[in-house]
């Protein structure tokens, strides 16, 4: 659109002509004069004659084809006797730009577009036209590689192993993330789950569909073989962010966005996990939403001014692998190779520590939510 909006400037300083530039829906796609709204019904009229062109009150109307296709109309106001010539100039170099653009587009490009929301609608379909594309039922996946490490081997692999069907897209974000949305009906061919439970066994509080059991768990599968092909071969620590599922081109932004905001609560609060599914990041999702005063007043409230910042790794290990087991200090113990009294110690020596004793339910609950609380506002202070 600016290119556009740039040529109709430029005839305007050269010829002192006015220009609008519709798309076939009647909108203004560019403008070098103040737009009349009551245009755009003599625009639609002028769509649906067999004309070319033609000259209705005050404008010349041009029609802008490209690849047997109708995708602008341009009007040119009628102030010299040259409007018509100029016009007609004008809308052979549009006509000309749109196809040096048909020219370049690409997969790649056109999903990059849609998500970075550069293309008007009339754009898209366009595109969606020349790529020969229709829509399907898709799912978006974030990789994300260690730092600099996103390099063209690594997108090479992802696109050659994984987005070789017709209707899957592949793009790279970054040095660090590329982008991949999926067909999910390939995704349900190739990564079955075999898994499912026997019919007859889900209980009843389970209210999901079994299509929808079963494209959760093969998306699930789908993003674990990702991660796992992506670091056997090309030797690249990756996690994977993943969305639901949208079956229209003009969601694929909305589920792009769930991918990533996906990826980024598992770096934040679930960092040994591979991958994340945007609908599963349970209270992960809730946190991450918090403002930072409140954040800080809520780590106030449990610690004070002296905030858990720099635990020792053994701590660490050592309250991961209680919550892991559901607070059973035998069972703890046992994982950990330590006497049942040498865990009691290093638990009573982290009450003194904390002012939390998580071998109660209620601080156990308050010390886990306090983490995920630091998490964050560490990931918004860096």
């Amino acid at each position: 659109m600016k290119k556009f909006q740039a040529i109709l400037e430029e005839v305007m300083d050269i010829s002192r002509i006015p220009m609008i530039l519709y798309n076939t829906d009647g909108t203004c796609a560019a403008s070098s004069m103040t737009v009349n709204e009551t245009l755009s019904d003599s625009v639609q009229e002028f769509i649906r004659s067999d004309a070319d062109s033609q000259l209705l009150g005050t404008f010349h109307y041009f029609k802008i084809i490209c690849t047997d296709t109708l995708t602008y109309v341009l009007l040119v106001a009628n102030f010299t006797p040259d409007a018509f010539t100029i016009g007609r100039l004008t809308a052979c170099q549009l006509k000309n730009l749109l196809e040096s653009q048909e020219d370049s587009i690409t997969k790649s490009g056109f999903i990059r577009n849609i998500i970075n929301g550069t293309l008007t609608p009339a754009e898209m379909n366009r595109q969606i036209k020349k790529l020969k594309l229709s829509a399907v039922t898709w799912a978006a996946f974030v990789v994300e590689c260690e730092e600099n490490t996103a390099d063209s081997y690594a997108y090479q692999l992802l696109d050659r192993a994984f987005a070789g069907h017709k209707m899957d897209f592949c793009c790279d974000l970054d040095e660090n993330r590329m982008l991949l949305v999926k067909d999910v009906s390939n995704i349900l061919k190739e990564f079955p789950d075999t898994a499912s439970k026997p019919k007859g066994t889900r209980k009843k509080k389970d209210a999901q569909p079994a299509d929808t059991i079963k494209i959760t768990a093969s998306l699930k599968l789908f993003a674990q073989v990702l991660v796992d092909t992506m670091r056997s071969e090309a030797l690249v620590e990756t996690h994977v962010g993943y969305s639901t599922t949208a079956d229209s081109f003009m969601l694929l932004p909305k589920i792009y966005r769930e991918a990533d905001m996906a990826l980024k609560i598992r770096r934040t609060f679930f960092a040994e996990r591979d991958t994340a599914a945007y609908d599963k990041l349970g209270i992960g999702r809730l946190i991450a939403e918090l403002p930072l005063d409140l954040c800080n007043a809520f780590l106030y409230e449990v610690f004070g001014t002296h905030i858990p910042n720099d635990l020792d790794e053994e701590t660490q290990n050592t309250i991961q692998k209680f919550y892991e087991n559901d607070l059973n200090i035998s069972e703890t113990a046992r994982q950990l190779y330590l006497h049942r009294n040498t865990l009691v110690y290093r638990l009573e020596r982290l009450v003194k520590t904390l002012g939390l004793d998580i071998r109660k339910f209620d601080d156990a609950m308050t010390f886990k939510l306090a983490m995920m609380v630091l998490a964050h506002v560490q990931e918004l202070e860096s």
